[in-house]
């Protein structure tokens, strides 16, 4: 294929899945790797010579898995954006460690510190869009290795064109190379005259993915269909579009029943679960899933199927079910609830006797009455510091922007005209008004201890912090409170 028609094909998929539009400002994820060298290049002359008026930016990650071959990738990616006149964020992330502390394999930790990368520059310079070079053949790749570890409708699905950056984020992630074959990105490089890096580890089958690319689909092209990769790619970019259309439908059904309760449980009428076909059951629950904040990657079939058959057997031996995150679904009446464990767990016994304000030491460890103490550390805010403490934190820890709260802080009960800010809710409201909302019991409320600056609540200890204290793309320093 020559280089003119690639780019057409390019401009094509983008027209049609709407991916880009004139003046998106657009961060290009570049590993150095074929594909992402001939997606830098092919939207720099989209840009340029056909008057699109897109910004581009360069990101590249260093996951420092391969030694001086990983230092040769950073610096090809900075020389190659400087070569086209573009701005270049380079990012070392320590996946290893990542892997290890998450105990995840070392793809998905790289994955993910990637995509916390792009999200936090998305933020810093306002980018709509994040282009990465995933292919035909990755899209193919994906739907046989979730056929061989085992999925349903939605895995058939593959990868989509495009996707929302992370739920919280402004920025969508597009793939303008996903209907593009490998082999005809290599034509357009050697036609071109472009160089590009090869990652050795790729080439090595130590993984299920590589496995299915080095050895099962050769053996399925030459044994049984030569077209088996085109053949593939129809199934996910039919199943792709079967699923966002129920996705979209049953998704407005979700919006308009599930009851929020708070920032760590849900709930809606099990009815509506009930007597349903399986595939409209396993989509309304990925749905409440990705809304409760429970983590769709470490959820299995066996979840599912055990929420249905709670639901619609009263005679199942489930009544309460363990979920990914710390997150439990129980009947209760009429209603299906998740919550997460450390909700539940939460002690009627008050924290500390009601006192006056006691000031916080900060940084540093404050007895309280009662016979409890508060910790108060400073720590350097790192691309994954937020998404680890999340990991593993409990209702008595949080996680605040140490610039924002400052050094003066005190801990006391709650007091008549407090008003507080709570993360996620549209502005301020009465201290009151937020407890009940949260179901606190009446005999609890007094009890619960309250983290104060000077002006107003930042913290309601096991339940929420203030808006105005999160941490975001900006902090530098996150002050981390321990109640112990």
């Amino acid at each position: 294929m020559k280089g003119l028609g690639l780019e057409n094909r390019v401009r094509d998929t983008i027209r049609r899945c709407d991916l880009l539009r004139p003046g998106d400002n657009v961060i290009i994820g570049v590993s150095g790797g074929p594909d992402s060298v001939a997606l830098l290049h092919i939207l720099v002359e989209l840009t340029r010579n056909l008057g699109w008026g897109c910004g581009l930016h360069v990101a590249h990650v260093n996951h420092k898995l391969r030694g001086e071959e990983s230092r040769e990738d950073e610096r090809f990616v900075r020389e190659l954006a400087a070569s086209l006149g573009l701005e270049c964020t380079v990012k070392e992330v320590d996946v290893r460690g990542f892997s290890s502390d998450k105990k995840c394999s070392i793809e998905t930790a790289a994955r993910k510190l990637r995509y916390v990368f792009f999200e936090e520059l998305a933020a810093k310079i306002s980018a709509t869009r994040v282009a990465v070079g995933h292919t035909a053949d990755d899209n193919t790749e994906t739907v046989l290795h979730r056929i061989v570890r085992g999925t349903g409708l939605l895995g058939l699905g593959g990868i989509r064109p495009s996707r929302r950056l992370s739920p919280a984020s402004k920025a969508m992630l597009v793939r303008p190379l996903l209907h593009t074959w490998r082999r005809d990105i290599l034509s357009y490089l050697k036609e071109k005259g472009l160089e590009y890096r090869t990652d050795s580890s790729n080439l090595r089958p130590e993984n299920l993915r590589n496995r299915i690319r080095l050895e099962l689909l050769p053996l399925l092209e030459e044994k049984y269909n030569p077209q088996i990769k085109e053949a593939l790619t129809r199934l996910g970019d039919i199943a792709g579009r079967s699923n966002d259309f129920l996705q979209s439908r049953i998704g407005k059904i979700v919006e308009a029943n599930l009851r929020q309760d708070g920032s760590n449980a849900c709930s809606f009428e099990a009815d509506l679960l009930r007597h349903h076909p399986p595939f409209f059951q396993h989509f309304f629950l990925k749905e409440v899933f990705s809304r409760a904040g429970i983590p769709l990657g470490k959820m299995d079939y066996g979840h599912y199927n055990r929420v249905v058959e709670m639901v619609e057997n009263d005679k199942t031996t489930y009544r309460q079910i363990e979920l990914p995150g710390k997150y439990t679904a129980s009947l209760e009446g009429d209603m299906l609830c998740f919550k997460r464990t450390s909700t539940l767990q939460r002690t009627r016994a008050p924290l500390f006797e009601p006192s006056e304000p006691v000031k916080l030491n900060v940084p540093g460890t404050t007895k309280l009455p009662g016979g409890r103490e508060i910790r108060a550390e400073i720590i350097a805010v790192e691309a994954d510091t937020l998404e680890r403490f999340r990991a593993g934190k409990t209702p008595d820890e949080e996680l605040l922007d140490a610039d924002k709260v400052g050094k003066r802080l005190y801990i006391r009960n709650r007091m008549e005209g407090d008003r507080f800010w709570p993360l996620g809710v549209g502005g301020e409201k009465k201290l009151k008004d937020f407890l009940i909302d949260s179901k606190t019991p009446r005999w609890e409320r007094d009890d619960i201890p309250i983290v104060t600056s000077d002006t107003h609540p930042v913290w309601v200890v096991g339940l929420r912090i203030d808006e105005r204290a999160k941490i975001t793309p900006e902090t530098r320093r996150a002050l981390k409170l321990s109640v112990c």
